[in-house]
């Protein structure tokens, strides 16, 4: 039955040639299907909507044609029209080139008599439109995000000021829930006479400020920018605002116009006389005990030298004092004035720098008339002379200031203390000399010295433990009582008793310094490390790649020989940082799940090659009756192993070097020892030399040390870390025949389990990661870094993108899909460990693309900062190519799960 449609339906197409006609040339794709869905013929439109044609789609799969919903309701559709009813909607389906596009579809039924034969589709293309309706629906999307979490208050007007739209942030900025406040007049809530017109703040580029009603019944101060909303013919429609809480600022303007206010008050009615002077040194404001001072009108003081004012004798002294105070220095002195009637005043003055803008533009002064004082210190000094004797004879230090601060007497042994004579002290401020900085090395500001205080408020005061400093620039410890003059109701000074406490305090400063010098050296040492490890990069990558290059034997040779060198340097480097850790006790052990049979094929594949070039039988056995797993520190032990078969190969020029490895059950059946054994044939140790081999910085020849090198570390580091796993390391050897170092390290059992270890995942993994394509982001501000890199991700047959500091990472991430990130730790701008913490602040995590830290640190605790903060692995400069494949092979892109660095 439905062949004899079909056949019906063709008929019906070849004989309706005016109908051919409309077909062949409407714009419109138009095509004709059989019922049960299969397309019969169709228009040249169709061809260039879709991009097949007619023939083609015969063996064309429907799910490349349309995507799964469509196809459902293709199916229902072609329901409907068989049951006799034309539908019509708009559909996505898949272009031949893979793009979707979108179509308004229109289905008819073709009937024959009552029979429905075929079915007439019509596809008009709307795909423009559509997209044109998703980026607006986009973007409406986003100005309600942006309006829906704003901090600053947005609203919607009508042109009368009827609230059309008001922002959640009104709760947290006016206390009011947005529906309370929709629909009401934005006047109703503004301070009267502030509401400005809508149609004339919607003109006002910097805004208007006003006073907005806060729920409580307080008013808030609110800035406000508006824009208005035009429709048709430019008419304005809405007005659309954004308001800003600046009452802060109010308030900051307010109290900086009360400042202004005190400090007018301050200087005006100051009981002293104070003035202020340009960088010329002329009076630029004086007040009115100044002008009464100097008995001088104040219209002649401005402008006038300060100068003029000074006793002949003293000029030399107010220019040297000027010109310091001009350098920003603060100045104390005491000099003498000569009023206009010729009368010699003598005055404390204060002189103190105005600076604007980290500039010195001019300078403040008090000056306090002293002459009564004076008088009265002398007195007091007369008086002083008949206590001498007793002074003289106590072993404490004892001094004694004015009101002023200035020292009135000194005994003796305050003066062997210091270190000065008692007249190079006496009439000197004491402070700035003996007293100008703290224990810590800090600044001590004269106005919280405990002494100075005592002078201005009469208060004693006991200090147990503080720093007084010599006249050699020494210091030392010192405890004191300061003990307020006090005559007639008067402070007329203070008496200061000290004690030289240094020797009580020697064994704590001498601990304290031992070990802020240990970790200044080891800071040192990391520091020297990184930086150190910045040019190694440079130099042992670039020399890999170069000796990968096409080259002549001499220069291979060359090439081999700054590989060889690169890489003794960086052993060197490593020795010295492991010896300093050791040394520090910072050497930190991380105990877990281990292969041991894995370690040795590792150590094996490590010196194969040079076994190899020295034509020696390099041999590893493993007792059959050691578990798979052990737990423990594997890096250390590996590195332990390391050390003492490259030493065999270094001193072995002949013959063969064999390790074995034995366990020594313990009384518990998990605890256990491993017996490693590292024995040479090479030149062998003296007898009474061996003694010196675990000593550090030992080498046990001159010529032997010129011949194999080294830094005489290795083994002393080896020793250490034997020792803290709790273990032991010894050495049997015979000179001239070869050496036998053994050591036992303990260590537990690990029973094995039915899955796989971690190191056994990732070797299936890298056979099935060789071939995946990966897109690459390289994050290096070091432009040799960044070239090694480079290079050797070219040489993996990989491209990657480059950026030279944290922002740009972060940029990139943001809007590119990369597979696997190399993320230098120092850079400019924003380091790799902040923009690593922002990406997982700020992109959801299954956006976040494994980062890779690249970083000169070698520390563990280096390490572990780099994955608490959201890195997955870490590689270590200078940068090794193998290094570089092991992690791309682990976090390239796969279905199988991640697992943490090996």
């Amino acid at each position: 039955m439905d062949h004899n449609k079909t056949e019906t339906l063709k008929r019906i197409i070849s004989e309706g040639s005016s109908y051919r006609s409309l077909f062949f040339n409407h714009p419109d794709a138009i095509y004709v299907m059989d019922i049960k869905g299969n397309h019969i013929d169709a228009n040249p439109s169709f061809e260039r909507l879709s991009g097949y044609k007619i023939e083609e789609l015969a063996g064309v799969s429907r799910d490349r044609i349309s995507p799964p919903e469509s196809e459902n309701r293709r199916v229902q559709f072609i329901e409907d029209v068989l049951a006799g009813r034309s539908v019509s909607e708009a559909m996505a389906f898949y272009h031949k080139d893979g793009s979707v596009k979108h179509a308004q579809v229109t289905y008819i039924p073709i009937t024959e008599g009552d029979d429905v034969v075929g079915i007439y589709g019509i596809a008009k293309d709307v795909t423009d439109k559509v997209i044109i309706e998703q980026e607006l629906q986009q973007t409406q999307e986003k100005y309600q995000v942006l309006a829906e979490h704003a901090q600053d208050l947005i609203t919607t007007c009508a042109i009368d000021g009827e609230l059309l739209y008001v922002s959640p942030s009104v709760r947290a900025l006016l206390g009011y829930e947005p529906e309370e406040v929709a629909g009401k007049s934005f006047k109703s809530y503004c301070y009267p006479g502030d509401y400005p017109d809508p149609l004339l703040i919607s003109n006002i580029g910097h805004g208007c400020k006003m006073r907005v009603l806060h729920k409580d019944g307080h008013y808030i101060w609110m800035e406000t920018l508006a824009k208005p909303v035009t429709g048709e013919h430019g008419k304005i429609t809405q007005i659309v605002s954004i308001s800003r809480d600046i009452t802060q600022q109010k308030d900051a303007d307010r109290r900086l116009r009360e400042s202004r206010e005190r400090y007018k008050s301050l200087f005006e009615y100051n009981p002293a006389a104070v003035y202020s002077l340009d960088l010329e040194g002329n009076y630029s404001a004086v007040n009115s005990n100044m002008v009464q001072m100097l008995d001088i009108p104040r219209s002649k003081l401005i402008g006038q030298s300060f100068l003029s004012n000074l006793d002949k004798r003293e000029r030399q002294k107010g220019e040297t004092g000027f010109e310091l105070v001009k350098q920003g220095k603060p100045q104390y002195y005491e000099t003498r004035v000569v009023n206009s009637s010729g009368r010699k005043i003598e005055v404390s003055v204060t002189n103190v720098p105005i600076i604007i803008d980290n500039e010195v533009v001019g300078v403040y002064g008090i000056v306090s008339d002293i002459t009564e004082r004076k008088e009265y210190t002398e007195r007091i000094q007369e008086l002083s002379k008949q206590h001498e004797l007793i002074l003289n004879t106590v072993t404490e230090g004892i001094y004694g200031l004015d009101a002023d601060g200035i020292t009135m007497f000194m005994n003796p042994a305050a003066a062997s203390m210091f270190g000065y004579e008692a007249h190079e002290f006496i009439g000197k401020s004491s402070h700035p000399i003996i007293h100008h900085t703290r224990a810590d090395g800090s600044y001590f500001p004269k106005e919280e010295c405990p002494i100075h205080m005592t002078v201005l408020d009469g208060h004693a005061r006991s200090v147990t433990e503080d720093v007084f400093w010599r006249k050699d620039g020494s210091s030392f410890l010192v405890q004191y009582q300061v003990t307020p003059i006090i005559d007639e109701g008067q402070i007329r000074g203070a008496v200061v008793v000290f004690n030289d406490v240094t020797g009580e305090r020697e064994i704590v400063r001498a601990k304290e310094t031992a070990e802020l010098a240990a970790q200044a050296k080891s800071e040192f040492l990391s520091r020297v490390s990184h930086e150190i490890r910045t040019p190694m990069n440079g130099i042992v990558g670039m020399t890999e790649l170069l000796v990968g290059t096409d080259l002549s034997e001499e220069q291979r040779e060359y090439a081999q020989i700054i590989q060889e060198s690169g890489d003794a340097l960086l052993n060197i480097l490593n020795d010295i940082l492991d010896f300093s850790k050791l040394e520090s006790g910072k050497m930190a052990l991380a105990y877990e799940p281990f292969s041991l049979r894995k370690m040795l094929e590792q150590v094996a594949e490590l010196f194969k090659p040079r076994a190899d070039e020295k034509h020696l039988d390099i041999r590893f056995r493993l007792n059959p009756n050691i578990p798979d797993y052990m737990a423990g520190d594997s890096m250390r032990i590996r590195q332990i192993l390391v050390n003492l078969v490259g030493n065999a190969l270094k001193f072995t020029d002949q013959g063969s070097i064999d390790v074995t490895v034995d366990i020594i059950k313990g009384s518990k059946p998990e605890d256990s020892v491993l017996d490693f054994a590292v024995q040479d044939t090479g030149i062998g140790i003296p007898a009474d030399k061996q003694d010196q081999l675990f000593q550090s910085f030992s080498q046990l020849h001159p010529v032997i040390n010129r011949k194999y090198g080294g830094t005489g570390l290795g083994l002393v580091i080896s020793k250490r870390l034997v020792e803290i796993m709790g273990g032991s390391i010894s050495v049997e050897s015979t000179e001239g025949e070869g050496s036998v170092f053994r050591f036992a390290i303990p260590t537990t059992r690990v029973e094995a389990s039915g899955e796989k270890s971690a190191s056994e995942f990732q070797h299936d993994r890298t056979r099935q990661s060789d071939k995946v394509a990966m897109r690459i982001l390289v994050a290096e501000d070091h432009p040799v870094n960044r070239k090694i890199l480079q290079e050797y991700l070219e040489k993996l047959g990989y491209e990657a993108d480059v950026c030279t500091n944290g922002v740009e990472a972060i940029d990139a991430i943001s809007q590119n899909a990369y597979d696997i990130v190399l993320m230098d730790i120092h850079m400019p701008v924003m380091d790799g460990l902040k923009a690593t913490n922002l990406l997982h602040r700020l992109i959801p995590e299954d956006r976040i693309p494994p980062i890779i830290a690249v970083t000169g640190n070698s520390r563990r605790e280096d390490k572990e900062a780099c994955l608490e903060i959201g890195m997955r692995d870490f590689i270590s400069k200078p940068v090794m190519l193998s290094e570089l494949k092991r992690v791309l092979q682990q976090w390239g892109p796969s279905d199988e799960p991640r697992i943490g660095p090996s």
